[in-house]
This record gives C-alpha cells, sequence and structure tokens, in this order.
C-alpha cells in the first residue's frame, strides 16, 4: 500500500533503510573502528571531543587507523535539544526518492551520561541544539549540559545551514 504522494511503500523504505543500516553496522564493527573506539572511551570524558576532532573527522587518520572506507558513509559531530553528550554519529543518506519520508539513517555516539539527567519533556527536550563547538568546550570543561541556561543568541545554532555540524565524508 502507499500512501498519498509517495511512490513508495512502508516495506520498500523499511528494506531501504535495512540495507543502508547494515552498511552503518559493517563500519562501525570494523575491527579499526572498535579498537578506535575503545582507545577513545579509555579517556576522560572531557577528552573525548578532542579525539573526535583529531581521529574522527580526520579521514586519513581512520585510515591509518585501518577503519575501511565503505561508500556512502558520513562521519560528522552533532548536537541535540535535549543535550545529550553527543560525540559523533555515523550517518548514511538515503536516496532522493525517500526523502519525502526519511532522510537519513544514522548511529549516534554519546559520551557517559545518566538517562535520567536527559529532559523529555517537550519545553527542555526540543530547545535550539547547543552549536557542537559551544557543547564540545562545556564538555571538555566538565560543565554539565543540562546546566547552561539557553543562550540561543551566543551559543546554540541555526538549524538549518552549513554550520550546523562539522562533518567530513569517508574518502577512499
Amino acid at each position: 500500500m502507499n500512501y498519498d504522494g509517495l511512490d513508495f511503500d512502508r516495506a520498500e523504505l523499511s528494506a531501504i533503510m535495512t540495507e543502508y543500516y547494515s552498511d552503518i553496522i559493517a563500519y562501525i564493527t570494523q575491527p579499526g573502528f572498535q579498537r578506535t573506539f575503545g582507545e577513545m572511551m579509555d579517556l576522560a570524558p572531557e577528552d573525548r571531543p578532542a579525539f573526535v576532532d583529531r581521529v574522527w573527522l580526520d579521514p586519513d587518520e581512520r585510515m591509518r587507523r585501518g577503519i575501511r572506507h565503505i561508500e556512502g558513509i558520513l562521519v560528522q559531530t552533532s548536537a541535540f535539544g535535549d543535550r545529550r553528550p553527543t560525540l559523533f554519529v555515523v550517518k548514511k543518506f538515503l536516496p532522493e526518492k525517500y526523502h519525502v519520508a526519511w532522510e537519513n539513517v544514522n548511529w549516534t555516539f554519546n559520551n557517559e551520561f545518566r538517562e535520567e539527567d536527559v529532559p523529555t519533556d517537550p519545553e527542555s527536550a526540543w530547545r535550539v541544539p547547543l552549536a557542537v563547538a559551544a557543547q564540545n568546550a562545556l564538555i571538555a570543561g566538565r560543565i554539565d549540559l543540562q546546566s547552561v541556561p539557553d543562550f540561543s543568541e551566543t551559543i546554540s545554532q541555526p538549524l538549518d545551514g552549513d554550520d550546523i555540524v562539522k562533518s567530513q565524508k569517508v574518502s577512499a
């Protein structure tokens, strides 16, 4: 059954999402990825954002560490309005045809946090995200992200545009 205005149904969308998630799982289960992730997690939580910038966002460094390229995989930083301490995300965009319903599949890697410390109420969970650089500086300074007031004018970011995330497409 197709939905009005879509030339695909739920089963087709589910199949392509499953296929693309399989690519992400293949990427993150590589021994080089697992070793590098373990190295990062052995660091103090406040040191992990710098490791992300130095290692995960550098395709040459990933290659040097034995992390094999998989076509279409994107490694990027991000932030969420609920202020989970996100470190990086591995993402793959679905084909354009599906963007009217779903744009990408991803696997997000967070710094340590307690689930109960992340708000779920709409007012707090759907705030404008902190700018990634501000979020990372706060983490590095061991400042609880939830304790930072919503300074949307100074340390948050717009929800669209080129400066939302720092990312680096994995190259062959």
